[in-house]
């Protein structure tokens, strides 16, 4: 396997998400616990490749995301605006499929945002997770 990708793989499951299909990884697992993680950024800051010496461009970013069959704006920070948006709409009773294709994110990542603003609770996004896997 290249270093590239190797990277590539680490730094997703840095971030919480399953390198090989985008999504969020379960509660509970192992890249979930504080000590995974910062072993995972540890290592991803010890490694020195030319993708991490470079600066990607917000575009470049999202051409590399498509290449690799995720969605557009997988990882890419949100805005206020966004944000704002996703709660309204997500308020509104817009589904979180509906909500991950049209802001081209993850679904896992739209739950986490979710999460994140209060919108849900831990438990519904696990639950959320859960049905979506079954």
């Amino acid at each position: 396997m290249e270093l590239a990708r190797s990277i590539e793989i680490v730094h997703a499951l840095s971030q919480g998400i399953d390198p090989l299909t985008g999504e969020a990884l379960p509660p509970g697992s192992p890249y979930d616990t504080p000590d995974v993680i910062r072993a995972l950024h540890t290592v991803l800051d010890h490694v020195k490749s030319p993708a991490r010496q470079r600066k990607l461009t917000p575009e470049q970013k999202q051409a590399a995301n498509l290449e690799r069959g995720m969605p557009k704006n997988a990882g890419m920070p949100w805005t206020d605006e966004y944000r704002r948006v996703l709660a309204d709409d997500f308020r509104n009773g817009e589904s979180v499929d509906a909500l991950a294709l049209r802001f081209a994110r993850t679904r896992g990542s739209i739950v986490a945002e979710l999460k994140r603003q209060g919108l849900i609770s831990v438990e519904e996004a696990r639950t959320l997770q859960v049905n979506h896997q079954e």
